[in-house]
């Protein structure tokens, strides 16, 4: 009995305490809802001058689940409209590209991800020193010469008119030794005596000189401007290589 009693004061003791807590809760709400009504707001209409939001609780009531089941149905075919939208769109101005081989090493490596830009030389003319992506005559498969052709990445290194000498691992453009400290090692091997880039086209070649195939061969030559794909502007991957491509 003495073990059930003092369960029973445990009990009390406890709800006491509980309706303490209510009790001392109850205060503290009045007293924020005395702050709140001291400044001229009532507790439903906080920054709203007193209105309240309209609910949506009832949002579907008088609808049959058919009604409802539609309605979500039109909402899901509008978001993936305006998503294929929004991608044929994105599309339209860049185009994600891996780079492949290692005629770019060291600047790009095979694997990376970068992001081309299409409209970069719609709104101006390639610049010696960037990298683009353009297209080839070179085919995919050697066995199928009439097949798909290649996509390379190389460096401007001549503009339209300029007079390109290469010759004991330098590049000579208009009479001066090219800086390029984006080469591989090795220099540039080959020779090319005074040769004028002709007009709407563009003298390539990729960074790791030794390896590349690019307009000092004539599978590549010059490349016409109408071959260009775009300007490389981003590397997205590998995640600790990501730049801003220069």
């Amino acid at each position: 009995m003495e073990n059930e009693n003092k369960f029973v004061e445990n009990e009390v003791t406890q709800a006491n305490a509980d309706e303490i807590i209510t009790e001392e809760e109850g205060s503290e709400t009045e007293k924020n809802e005395i702050k709140v009504e001291a400044s001229g707001m009532t507790a439903e209409g906080i920054g709203t001058g007193g209105h309240e939001y309209p609910s949506h609780e009832n949002e579907y009531e008088g609808k049959t689940p058919k009604d409802v089941k539609r309605g979500e149905f039109k909402e899901w075919m509008k978001s993936i409209i305006i998503a294929a939208f929004l991608a044929v769109i994105i599309m339209q101005l860049i185009v994600p590209t891996v780079v492949r081989e290692h005629s770019m090493e060291p600047s790009f490596y095979g694997g990376d991800y970068i992001i081309v830009s299409k409209i970069s030389y719609k709104i101006a003319d390639p610049k010696r020193g960037d990298v683009i992506i353009f297209k080839s005559d070179i085919p995919i498969n050697n066995e199928d010469p009439s097949g798909n052709k290649k996509i390379l990445i190389k460096r401007v290194i001549g503009l339209p008119g300029d007079i390109i000498n290469i010759q004991d691992n330098e590049v000579n453009v208009n009479g001066k030794v090219l800086n390029e400290p984006y080469i591989n090692d090795g220099g540039t091997p080959g020779y090319v005596k005074d040769y004028t880039v002709p007009k709407g086209e563009y003298f390539v070649m990729g960074d790791n000189r030794t390896v590349s195939i690019d307009s000092r061969r004539s599978e590549v030559g010059p490349v016409d401007r109408n071959r260009i794909v775009g300007k490389a502007i981003v590397r997205l991957y590998p995640f600790n290589s990501i730049e801003i491509i220069k």
